[in-house]
């Protein structure tokens, strides 16, 4: 079990870490399309890397607050047999 003080620490290293990364992702990513020729192609690239983020953020949520490492259940598909 961890205290509400452990939680907290890990709320400010999460929200910390998942801020630095994304903009150094983020500002890597736009100089690299910016400088190069080819960089307009890493346009086609933008949508997986946006998606890797988010996953990158749930995932630190969930260490933050101390669950488990399986996905959580989605509100929209609840998995519930009697319907």
């Amino acid at each position: 079990m961890t205290t509400s003080g452990d939680t907290s620490y890990r709320k400010v290293i999460a929200l910390l870490a998942g801020v630095a990364l994304c903009v150094v992702v983020v500002t890597l990513f736009a100089l690299a399309i910016n400088r190069f020729d080819w960089g307009v192609g890493l346009m086609l690239v933008a949508p997986l890397v946006t998606w890797l983020l988010l996953r990158m953020g749930k995932s630190l949520e969930r260490w933050a607050n101390g669950a488990t490492a399986a996905a959580p259940v989605d509100p929209d598909f609840p998995d519930d047999p009697g319907v």
